[in-house]
């Protein structure tokens, strides 16, 4: 195993930077800035070797060690089955046979949005086909001719889905599309939910997206058309109300939900 030491310094306008999003988040500027660093590691050694990582970061004292394995996205594409292999401890997303690390953890801000809204979706659907599932919760969303675990390229956890069509939700999780997905964004996933996700829930047939910021306390919605595209987004603050789509009588009060 290689040891990397990455040694970071910032200016000042770019640190009150990384403060602003740290507060937002309510997180650390030492966990933010490991995340650019092993990102950074990421995408300047992405060779598939597994390094020990030692980030030094200008005024935050001590070091910290931290395991990443690095796969070779160049020269291999993943599937489900790969993805079964990894440590469990450890959490995934692969896209179009592409590996997104989804680490650390979520901020206690995006856990308390997902917790309320999870919260309005179950009570709504208490005795109803449909189920709501908070993450990790996998999906797979294996293209035409994806059969067996090796075949399948995509594997997400949105942070909810809602599922209506039972054939679809196994021991595993849920296979193909589900009726609703909610993603809450960080800075670190922000591009990815907002183009990568959305370009693979339009294709597949997600009925309904959401794409909660809570920094800016704004939901945007997307609704699939009749032409199998979403639509133009519906805009909402913290001060309205959403009439979900895909249910007659469900109607969520943005005002508990970033409380």
């Amino acid at each position: 195993m290689k040891t990397v030491t990455v040694n970071i310094s910032f200016r000042k306008d770019l640190l009150e930077a990384i403060d602003a999003a740290a507060k937002r988040e309510s997180r650390s500027r030492s966990e933010l800035v490991r995340e650019a660093a092993r990102y950074y590691i990421d995408v300047k050694n992405n060779n598939g070797e597994v390094y020990e990582t030692e980030i030094r970061i200008d005024g935050v004292s001590g070091g910290v060690a931290e395991r990443a394995a690095r796969y070779d996205t160049k020269n291999h594409s993943y599937s489900y089955a790969d993805y079964l292999t990894w440590p469990e401890e450890e959490r995934w997303e692969i896209i179009d046979g592409v590996p997104y690390d989804m680490s650390p953890a979520p901020s206690r801000r995006h856990q308390g949005i997902s917790m309320a809204l999870s919260g309005e979706f179950y009570a709504y659907l208490k005795g109803k086909p449909c189920r709501v599932y908070a993450a990790p919760f996998d999906v797979r969303m294996p293209k035409e001719g994806e059969v067996e675990d090796k075949d399948i390229k995509t594997v997400i956890q949105p942070d909810l889905a809602v599922v209506c069509r039972q054939e679809r939700l196994d021991e595993r999780g849920c296979r193909k599309a589900p009726d609703l997905v909610v993603e809450i964004l960080s800075p670190f996933t922000s591009s990815k939910d907002s183009v990568k996700k959305f370009n693979l829930y339009e294709r597949e047939g997600v009925r309904e997206y959401w794409v909660v910021r809570p920094d800016e306390e704004t939901v945007a919605v997307f609704k699939l058309e009749g032409n199998n595209r979403f639509g133009r987004p519906e805009m909402y603050t913290a001060e309205d109300k959403i009439k979900v789509g895909i249910f007659d009588s469900l109607t969520i009060d943005l005002k508990d939900i970033f409380a």
